[in-house]
Formats: C-alpha cells, structure tokens, sequence
C-alpha cells in the first residue's frame, strides 16, 4: 500500500510540475556510454597504404572503464593497416528503433594489444556475446584481441530541442555510467506502445497542456532514469514535436519504470474525469 501511495505522489509531482522549467536527461556521456554498452559492434576506420581510411565491421566487448576491447582477425586488412598505425575510430550506432533515435558514437584513440590473459578472457566474453557467428563471424583460434584506448569521443544525439553533436574527452565517456534501463528500454517502449496506447495518449495530453480530445497521435520514443520522451501532434497544433516528461525521482529497474508510466496514465485518466480517488490512510507504528 505505501508503495501505491508513493507511486500516486510522484505521478502528481511529476504531472504538476512546471513546463518552463529545465528539465533532468542524461548527460551526453550517460548516453554514450549506453548505446556502446547496448550494441558491441561497429564501423572500425583505419588508415590504408594510400592514406585513405577504411571503414570495416568490428564487434567488440568492454573493459571496465567502457572501452572496446575489438576482436580482430589475423590476416584482415583492418589489422594489418593498425599494426602499421595504431590510430583508429569506431563508429557505433544502434540498428534497431527506438534504440537508434537516441544517439551515435565515434570512438577516437589508438589501439594496443591486450596481453594474453585479458585476451583469453574477451575471447570468452565474446563467444557468449555473440554466440551463433559463423562464416566470417565465426570465432579463430588466430583471433586477435586489441583494446581501443580512448582519447576523445564525438557524440551525436538527444531528442527535440535536446539534439546537438559535441566532443566529449575520454575522462567524460569513462567516468559516466550507462542507463541502468538500457537493456529493457526498447521492450518498455514497444510494450506500451502496442498494449498501452490509451495511457500513452493521456501521459502526452497532460504533457501538451491539451484534452485528449485534440491529440492527433502520440507515441512513446524512449524511456531513461530520469523520464520519457514522446513523439506528439495536436489538433490545428504546430506539428509533430517530441515531449520530455521528466519523473519525480529516478527509476532504477524495469519494474519501477512500468509501475511509474502505469500511475502516471492512472493520474492523468482521473484528472480528465475531475475523479478524486479515496486513498486508504496509512496508520503510524503503535509503540509499545
């Protein structure tokens, strides 16, 4: 019961709070750092005999500071190319919606070799990470293990108003932390919108400041820590506009997230309908 009612309170503050003021997203690095988390592959681009740079697949696992650990083929022409110049990028970006509207990466530095015990272990990681490759996929006992050391990361994204491209340096990417919702995010936001249409059209109504009756559409992008952000259009509006809605306190798991959007379509539904529910009191401990 006091989890109900703590949940009632933060969808009230949350749908009471004020449009103008700043709203809570994750840094450029916070987002960073969850799509490399999210995808462990990407473009590697290296320098070539004729100065030209060559972008090529690589798949990757992390180390703990959030830098690729890349698994490398020994006759590739991406190797070969990196054992002559060490400099590198890795561009990453997710493939898939809603993940992909978030963010992109390129990951700047140089790569070095791990030594054998760091390499047995990714190895390791990257079979079960990528379980399944097969052809040029598939894993080599000739695999090679580089780790790409970061000296700056360039950083495209957020979302409406929040969109900007910016150089991020290596002590910002590796001190943030990934999105602790990264790896439910995209059902989250697929699972509402399919299942939960209503509550998502009511969260967007008290959003916009409009009745229900003048949304068009809307439909949930992403969800985060700190809120969501929605895609919307209203009745003789401006056009389509992406909304941030962000949460009273942050969310740590995926069952905080799903019972948060659930109160919060609840709250909205009863403010359209001017409903005042009766919400049992929680008595005070009797000391003995």
């Amino acid at each position: 019961m006091q989890r109900a009612q703590d949940l009632r309170r933060d969808a009230v503050s949350t749908l009471d709070a004020n449009p103008s003021v700043s709203q809570a997203v994750p840094s450029s690095a916070e987002n960073a750092r969850t799509i490399v988390e999210l995808v462990s592959h990407g473009t590697l681009s290296t320098v070539g005999e004729d100065s030209v740079p060559l972008g090529t697949y690589a798949s990757y696992v992390l180390d703990g500071e959030g830098q690729p650990i890349l698994r490398l083929r020994e006759q590739a022409v991406h190797t070969a190319n990196i054992l002559r110049n060490p400099r590198c990028s890795l561009f990453v970006q997710p493939e898939d919606m809603p993940a992909r509207l978030l963010a992109r990466a390129t990951l700047i530095g140089r790569v070095e070799k791990v030594d054998d015990a760091i390499a047995e272990e990714a190895a390791r990681r990257h079979g079960q990470l990528h379980f399944g490759g097969v052809g040029v996929d598939a894993p080599q006992p000739t695999d090679l293990f580089y780790r790409l050391i970061i000296e700056r990361c360039f950083y495209v994204g957020g979302m409406g108003s929040a969109c900007k491209a910016e150089d991020l340096s290596a002590e910002e990417y590796k001190s943030a932390e990934a999105d602790p919702l990264k790896d439910h995010a995209a059902a989250l936001v697929n699972y509402q919108n399919k299942e939960r249409t209503e509550d998502v059209l009511r969260i967007a109504s008290f959003a916009l400041g409009v009745p229900l009756e003048k949304l068009e559409g809307a439909q949930l992008l992403w969800v985060d820590r700190l809120g969501i952000y929605l895609f919307a259009a209203t009745v003789g509006g401006p056009g389509a506009q992406v909304v941030r809605v962000t949460f009273a306190r942050e969310v740590t798991d995926e069952r905080d997230a799903q019972s948060t959007l659930t109160m919060l379509a609840q709250v909205a539904w009863e403010r359209e309908r001017n409903y005042i529910p009766i919400m049992p009191s929680v008595p005070d401990p009797v000391s003995n």
